[in-house]
């Protein structure tokens, strides 16, 4: 398709794709913004097995491109407790993968072209990294491409604690669960996903419930690491 590009590396699915969205909290829909997926390939073949498939059965082949996210369907049983996790989020997970393998756009590795083609798509948009897997999965030299030319970004990892995934803080949020785990990601700005018992001295999320929506993730940009926008930390309520 021309507003998506998808290829294969080492059993897993990478996917950008260009197109409007109608989460609110993302964007407003007026713009077409650019978002990456990561798939285990195992998750692909279910989706296209001719059966109907359960969430908790997607989810579960999560390890590849969740790792270890505490949050991942592989450390729950199938039963994660992402955002993703959502039934409207794995429906239309379902419907990409499907329509990949329908339109057979898969290519076989990630070429100058398709480089150059979602750096295109990028400027003067705003890019959503990760909007499914681990986007420090992508190749870092792609993820500074298109963040430095996207008028906005954002990016969460649970990766941080890795020595691999240093260079990705320049571009995305550690994910973080408390203060105390935040201050211990020496070199990263987090992003601090806490429970109504807790308390943080973080900057509150603008387009969170808690700040009443006042904003959208492609205006506020705050959570793009350390060469994005901002210099604290940023707090939402677990949802």
């Amino acid at each position: 398709m021309k507003n998506r590009i998808a290829w294969t590396e080492d059993g897993l699915l990478f996917v950008i794709r260009k197109g409007k969205t109608t989460n609110a909290k993302i964007s407003d829909g007026t713009k077409p913004i650019v978002q990456t997926y990561t798939f285990d390939m195992r998750q692909y073949e279910l989706a296209n097995c001719g059966r109907k498939i359960t969430p908790s059965e997607f989810f579960a082949l999560d390890i590849k491109n969740c790792l270890d996210c505490p949050l991942s369907g592989n450390r729950n049983n199938g039963v994660g407790k992402c955002y993703t996790h959502k039934y409207m989020q794995f429906s239309g997970f379902l419907s990409m993968l499907r329509s990949i393998h329908k339109t057979d756009s898969i290519q076989p590795e990630l070429t100058a072209d398709m480089r150059a083609t979602a750096a295109r798509w990028s400027v003067d948009s705003f890019v959503r990294f990760g909007t499914y897997g681990e986007p420090s999965l992508f190749p870092i030299d792609l993820v500074q491409s298109l963040a430095l030319n996207a008028s906005t970004w954002s990016g969460y990892t649970h990766q941080a604690r890795r020595s691999w995934a240093k260079p990705y803080a320049d571009f995305f949020m550690a994910s973080a669960h408390s203060d105390k785990e935040a201050i211990s990601l020496v070199g990263w700005r987090s992003f601090v996903a806490y429970d109504s018992t807790e308390s943080s001295e973080a900057v509150q999320c603008p387009a969170s419930k808690e700040s009443s929506y006042a904003s959208n993730c492609a205006k506020c940009g705050l959570c793009s690491g350390v060469k994005g926008k901002g210099t604290k930390d940023v707090k939402i309520l677990i949802h």
